[in-house]
């Protein structure tokens, strides 16, 4: 911090600011600028000043102690244009009567149910590898995970489905959306909805998409009798109620959060799967350690949803792969009340950015933090104070959470008990921070039978 007790403005260009940079390294810039000032650092967009935040003490205060000073910034709110006002896009009053119609939807559904359609899906898929690895050399990790994921939420959320040209239509609508809401995000001018562009026209197209294929679902619920209320996550959406107000989803509310859970319940999730997989396919010490868990507690069959608390260091795997490649890097927070972090003022309309990809990296918390080191997670370890959250921190955190960990666990521990991976490329992968933090290029795996 400087004497004035505000933190340094970057060098940045005379009209644009750090925009090229928040660009090019969405992940990077903010996470290295605030590293350099004591975990918390202001930069321009434009005529916007944003503050960095790397402090795990600091992100604790915006997301929690002092929640009621911030709300979530128009970044958010730029993906109603695609999946409505869902919970990823609305705070306030709005989100809490949302959040509270949802949650005993996701309470209903059990996690047995999930485990059993995620062991039936990737028991499929794994025998497809198989075979594109012999025909092939090597197996494209990154959309075959994408595959299996919407099969996955296509099961348990629609009770449908999802054969390979919707699959490729939906994966393509999703990674569309969510780089043309970067684009909109980060634009120097962003053009009104009703503007005819290229770009607003590709919005247009990625939201027909999804509703085309969604809106008959929720239709066809709607006309059901109760006696016919199937278990998937639709139904127990469509019949679920506040308990304080007794109010349910109507139909839009109903279609929004649908489109919100496919988009964010097959990405994020694939995502982080694959840079699991990648991970193992170059650590052979910690991918046996993983084969030799998975043979002994599944013994060859599928998983029961008993069999998930026994996985343990699977799930350390993974819980390490979401702090080398948190799926969602950075959260955007803007102050609707003046505070004080440390000894910066932090005035009304001021947009803070919480790297979470900076925290999950930092040094002062993670020792050698670029090691893939699953022991971090043992149980007898402790973690450090408020700097792990792939899923978010404080009132806002996942609704999915448990939803998503559960079938990664699923899909990572039948993999494990049935298949060898390695690399087929020996060149590392990058990023390409856009929503999510996805690989760069295709991550190209070998697949054997143990």
């Amino acid at each position: 911090m400087n004497s004035t007790g505000q933190s340094p403005v970057q060098g940045n260009h005379w009209l644009t600011g750090n925009a090229r940079q928040m660009w090019n390294r969405p992940h990077l810039f903010p996470a290295e600028l605030a590293w350099q000032n004591g975990g918390l650092a202001r930069f321009r967009m434009l005529h916007k000043y944003l503050y960095a935040v790397t402090s795990a003490e600091y992100a604790r205060q915006i997301l929690v102690t002092n929640h009621d000073r911030y709300e979530r910034s128009f970044q958010y709110k730029t993906g109603r244009i695609v999946i409505g006002d869902g919970l990823l896009s609305t705070d306030g009053p709005e989100w809490l009567k949302r959040r509270r119609e949802m949650l005993p939807a996701f309470k209903a559904h059990t996690m047995r149910q999930l485990v059993e359609a995620a062991g039936a899906a990737t028991e499929d898929a794994m025998r497809r590898w198989q075979t594109i690895d012999e025909e092939t050399g090597s197996v494209p990790i990154v959309a075959e995970i994408q595959r299996l994921a919407l099969i996955i939420i296509g099961k348990t959320l629609l009770s449908t489905e999802i054969d390979d040209g919707h699959a490729a239509d939906f994966g393509h609508a999703v990674r569309e959306t969510l780089y043309l809401v970067r684009q909109r995000n980060t634009s120097l001018i962003r053009l009104p909805m009703w503007l005819p562009s290229s770009a607003n026209d590709r919005i247009h197209k990625t939201r027909q998409v999804l509703d085309e294929f969604l809106v008959p679902h929720i239709e066809n619920r709607r006309m059901q009798p109760d006696k016919d209320v199937k278990s998937d996550i639709l139904d127990l959406l469509a019949h679920s109620r506040d308990k304080e107000s007794g109010s349910k989803l109507d139909d839009q509310a109903l279609l929004d959060e649908t489109k919100t859970l496919f988009v964010s319940g097959f990405e994020t999730t694939a995502t982080a799967l694959s840079w699991t997989l990648y991970l193992l396919s170059r650590h052979p010490e910690i991918a046996a350690r993983w084969h030799r868990e998975c043979a002994q507690v599944l013994k060859g069959r599928l998983p029961t949803s008993d069999d998930l608390e026994l996985l343990t260091f699977t799930k350390q795997i993974i819980q390490e792969a979401l702090r080398l490649y948190p799926p969602v890097y950075n959260m955007a927070r803007e102050c609707v009340t003046d505070d004080t972090l440390g000894s910066v003022r932090i005035r009304k309309g001021s947009v803070l950015l919480i790297s979470i990809y900076g925290i999950h990296h930092a040094e002062a918390y993670w020792p050698q933090p670029e090691k893939f080191d699953p022991d971090r997670f043992a149980p007898e370890r402790s973690l450090p104070a408020n700097a792990y959250y792939p899923f978010a921190l404080g009132k806002h955190v996942c609704i999915g959470a448990q939803f998503a960990m559960t079938e990664m666990i699923t899909i990572l521990g039948i993999i494990g008990s049935r298949l060898r991976i390695c690399a087929a490329d020996p060149q590392p992968v990058g990023i390409r921070a856009q929503i999510t933090l996805a690989p760069d290029q295709e991550i190209l795996l070998r697949m054997r039978a143990l």
